[in-house]
């Protein structure tokens, strides 16, 4: 039996994310639906990093974040980094699957 924890994450076949940092955030442009977001750093961070290394599950995303922004664990509780992945999955920025 799977659970949400065995969840892994990966950006969908055929996206491309073109990203731009501007002084009010950062512009992310989605190729593959045409659509653009404002992102903050945490949601760019984790887009690059599921860009990056897919397949990672969200307790290794969450330690990648950690380490790019420089911050204490306890400034980003993984369970924020759970709901972020989400919120891009229902963008379709991001895909979840179970190995």
């Amino acid at each position: 039996m799977t659970s949400e924890a065995d969840i892994k994450w990966r950006i969908p076949s055929g996206q491309r994310l073109v990203f731009e940092d501007f002084d009010d955030g950062i512009v992310m442009f989605d190729a593959l639906f045409g659509s653009t977001h404002l992102l903050n750093a945490t949601a760019a961070e984790a887009l690059a990093i599921v860009e990056s290394e897919p397949g990672l599950d969200t307790r290794r995303i969450h330690s990648r974040l950690i380490e790019r922004l420089a911050i204490e664990a306890d400034s980003l509780p993984i369970a924020a980094v759970d709901d972020l992945l989400w919120r891009l999955e229902d963008l379709s920025l991001v895909g979840g699957f179970f190995e």
